[in-house]
Order: structure tokens, then sequence, then C-alpha cells
């Protein structure tokens, strides 16, 4: 009697001390897990330090974008080195990326200058009519038409060139002054899919980055999403 106590007194410690160690491996795991951050993020080393790209996300916009659309960047671009440094941002998802400029992330627009044609002069036969029944008079020259408008082709896009001081940063938002925009979509962006960004740091320094699409500041309206969504 006395020992079948003692072998269920030591299984009850065992049972607790597995039980214990489970808790601890559970808490140990999560304790290492770190937090989502949203965007792409990249470093390298050069120029005796570290240059960085965090927080890189396409805006958000409802629907996406089509092909051949414009879409704004939001990223911060960290210069950790002891020399100021020249970035420049390219991508093969595009037709150019350039660094924009405007209120609240607005590009500024340029309006294109329209040209009126000027109106084709009215051209009547001149002559006196003589006594018989039919008028007689010598036509003028024939009118010269007017020449067509040349379209105004607007210069290409600067590149995406951004100076960043020794030691500093460049915040590079759609909310701010500058931000980094890619022109010409090769293809439609929708949520979930990502862009590819190469930045050049010069001197053979590059990172290459795959770019999501940002996510809605606010939750979005259950009658937006797609039909079947959500139903299992």
């Amino acid at each position: 009697m006395r020992r079948s106590m003692t072998l269920l007194a030591g299984a009850a410690v065992a049972t607790a001390l597995l039980a214990s160690g489970c808790s601890a491996g559970q808490i140990a795991e999560t304790a290492q897990k770190v937090p989502a951050v949203p965007g792409a993020n990249g470093d390298i080393s050069a120029l005796g330090g570290s240059l960085s790209v965090r927080n890189a996300m396409v805006v958000y916009h409802s629907g996406g974008y089509e092909t051949g659309a414009d879409a704004p960047l939001d990223l911060h671009i960290f210069n950790d080195t002891g020399q100021p440094v020249t970035v420049t941002v390219t991508s093969a998802d595009a037709e150019s990326v350039t660094l924009a400029t405007g209120a609240k992330g607005t590009p500024s627009p340029t309006p294109s200058p329209s040209v009126s044609p000027s109106a084709s002069p009215s051209v009547e036969p001149t002559g006196t009519p003589s006594g018989s029944a039919e008028a007689t008079g010598t036509p003028s020259a024939s009118a010269t038409p007017t020449a067509e408008p040349t379209p105004t082709v607007e210069p290409p896009a600067p590149p995406a060139t951004v100076r960043i001081p020794a030691g500093s940063f460049a915040a590079l938002t759609a909310s701010g002054q500058q931000f980094v925009e890619l022109l010409g979509l090769k293809q439609e962006l929708k949520a979930g899919e990502t862009v590819q960004l190469l930045f050049d740091f010069g001197g053979g320094a590059t990172l290459t980055l795959d770019v999501p699409v940002g996510v809605p500041m606010t939750p979005v309206p259950r009658g937006s999403a797609e039909a079947g969504e959500g139903e299992h």
C-alpha cells in the first residue's frame, strides 16, 4: 500500500514538471518573437558603416493601381557612415521613378499649354460685274492652310535622387514635402502584391527590396469586401 502511494506521488511530480517545462518553453518562444513592422527593410555595409532603408511601402489606394498609373511610396533612408551619400532609386516595375514634391504628397500639376489655331480666313471672289448676264472676275490666290500646332512634348521626369549627409537620414513620405513616386506602372498593383526597388548608393553599394502595398489606416468597410469573402 505504501509503495503504491509512493508511485502515485512520483507520477504527480513528473506530470507537474512536464507541464511546467511546456509552459516555460511557450513563454520563451513568445518572448523571442519580434512584432511585425509594415513595409520592407534592408541594410548593407559600406563606407565603414551601414546604409539602411526602413518601412518602404507603396501608399495604400482603395482598389489598387491600374497598369500605367502612378504610385507614391513611403520610406526612410539612413546614412550611418562618416560620408555623405547620394541615393538613386529605380524600379523595373515602372517606366521611371521620380522624386515628387507638393503639399501633403500631392505633386504640383503642370498644365500643358493650350494652342488655339487661328481661324482660316474666308476668301470671297473679287471682280467687277459687267453688263453681261454672267459676272466675270479674277479669283484671288488659294488661301494657305493654317499649320497644325506642334504638340508639346514634356521632358522626362528626373530620376529619384536624394543626397543624405553623414550620420543623417531622409524621410520620404507622401504626407511630407518630398516622396518617391513610381511613374507608369507596367502592370496592375493590388493589395498584397509587391514592386521591386533598387537603391544605388554609389561605389557599387546597392540594395534591392520587394516593397509591398501598404495597409489602410482605417478598417475597410465590410461592404467593400469581395463577394464570398469571410463566408465559410
